[in-house]
């Protein structure tokens, strides 16, 4: 509980928080840009953080950041700073957080935000997925394209259903689920999407938050089995030291699959461990995994590492991380095997 109360503390109050917003990172000599989705993200971790410890100021600060996601929203869409996309994932984590803030304050004004930017959201909608970005992209990375983090959509989906009572919410998460579900290979990892073979783990996380999410949403044992797969696939591959690498690639004709590239992460890392204890597994994984955390530790997540001696003696020096420290503080909160806590996915 003490590292628990730390890395609350870093949350609040450290260089990653700034003006309402907060960033995608910082280091000794460079601040990192601010994040609209972390800051949604944010909110949400807040809301959680304020149901556990009944403290205001993890309330007060979910308000002021819901206050400046929705002064920077357009049109209800979230963008990101380091291109000119509006973006189906960013604005979906903003929704799953007004809804989270509604929960705490049943403040109407956060509801409405949430229908003006699933407005948005279904201007991307083509009836089987959605868009990841609001205009044609010339690039191929991931998160410009029709890959599996979109399945994490379904969350704000089907909170939508139940705070706005509106079936339609639900009849579009069902669709997207079943669209993803053939980026599953046997062996429980999600691959990137049609066009890649190749599983990132931080977007197999997401993805597998999305079938866990729906199976506690709707009780369909599908979604749970489908979590359940993926979730083993991440412990199989799991290093001795605890962490997990960035990606992964098929090798044809055995049984394994290869490392794609050999760089360590956080944010996969502490995201396996709150899957793992939502769904009450991999209990040894899980402990292996918090040793690896710890070791990236210096106020919060360092995000990347390879093994060299380069690295371990200018770790120090490595920028520190929000996302990543955000997933490993609620897996930090988070009792193990009740899966009913699947509501705070975020």
């Amino acid at each position: 509980m003490d590292s628990l109360k730390r890395l609350a503390d870093w949350f609040l109050y450290s260089r990653i928080y700034a003006d309402g917003a907060y960033r995608s990172h910082y280091s000794t000599c460079k601040l990192g840009f601010i994040y609209p989705e972390i800051t949604a993200y944010a909110i949400s971790l807040c809301c959680i953080l304020y149901k556990r410890t009944k403290e205001s100021r993890f309330l007060e600060r979910a308000e002021v950041c819901a206050q400046y996601m929705r002064k920077i929203s357009k049109n209800g869409a979230v963008s990101c700073p380091s291109d000119n996309f509006l973006y189906a994932f960013d604005t979906g984590i903003y929704i799953s957080s007004m809804f989270d803030i509604y929960d705490c304050t049943e403040e109407e004004i956060y509801l409405r935000d949430s229908k003006k930017s699933l407005k948005w959201l279904y201007s991307l909608w083509n009836g089987s997925h959605f868009s990841a970005v609001d205009k044609p992209s010339m690039d191929t990375i991931w998160y410009h394209c029709d890959s599996v983090h979109l399945v994490k959509l379904a969350i704000p989906l089907l909170k939508a259903t139940k705070c706005l009572g509106d079936e339609k919410y639900k009849d579009t998460a069902l669709t997207l689920l079943q669209e993803y579900k053939q980026l599953q290979e046997k062996d429980g990892r999600f691959r990137l999407n049609h066009i890649s073979a190749i599983t990132m783990t931080h977007p197999h996380c997401y993805a597998t938050e999305g079938y866990l999410y729906a199976y506690y949403a709707t009780q369909n044992k599908e979604f749970l089995d489908i979590a359940l797969k993926a979730a083993n696939w991440l412990s199989k591959i799991q290093n001795k030291d605890g962490s997990i690498y960035r990606a992964y690639c098929p090798q044809e004709n055995q049984k394994n699959d290869r490392i794609y590239e050999k760089l360590k992460t956080s944010d996969a890392t502490a995201q396996a461990t709150r899957i793992w204890k939502l769904l009450g597994i991999n209990k040894t994984n899980i402990e292996v995994a918090y040793k690896y955390l710890d070791s990236e530790m210096n106020g919060g997540l360092r995000l990347l590492r390879k093994d060299s001696l380069a690295e371990k003696l200018f770790s120090w020096q490595k920028p520190i991380y929000s996302w990543p420290t955000f997933f490993f503080i609620h897996s930090l909160s988070l009792p193990f095997g009740e899966v009913n806590y699947t509501k705070e996915l975020f």
